[in-house]
């Protein structure tokens, strides 16, 4: 069994519960591991959370703490940030060595990301089973 300091926590307040999905409005300065913006959650006004539960125990406007295994948090950071990065520096600098010119080297590069993140878009129910996130009670 996981320790409660085992998981990134964030405070939030449920915005709408709906069909099984919660929506929730994260708030704070970033989770309990760092407080920092890693992820960009504090520099944020308003982040938004949708969750799908099996039960219906919350009510709109009730604080629940959001505890996110780290293992989910990283493989977000390494899909969305890292995987992306990677791709464009690497067809970047590939482009250029077989003699593109720097704009257009910088435009495919640029416009690789397009189909990245548009296959994202479209495994993102297979990527969200991946997550494991858990909407506890604030007591």
């Amino acid at each position: 069994m996981k320790k409660e300091s085992d998981y990134f926590e964030s405070l939030g307040f449920v915005t709408s519960s709906l069909n099984g999905t919660l929506k929730i409005a994260l708030t704070g300065s970033g989770c309990s591991a760092c407080h920092h913006s890693l992820c960009m959650l504090g520099e944020s006004k308003a982040k938004e959370l949708e969750v799908t539960i099996t039960d219906s125990a919350f009510l709109v406007g009730e604080e629940v703490l959001i505890r996110v295994n780290p293992a989910s948090a990283y493989l977000g950071l390494v899909v969305l940030y890292l995987l992306p990065f990677l791709l464009l520096v690497g067809l970047l600098i590939g482009f250029l060595q077989m003699g593109y010119t720097e704009s257009i080297a910088g435009s495919i590069s640029l416009a690789s990301l397009v189909p990245y993140f548009l296959l994202l878009f479209l495994f993102r129910r297979q990527l969200a089973t991946q997550c494991r996130v858990n909407i506890i009670k604030k007591v």
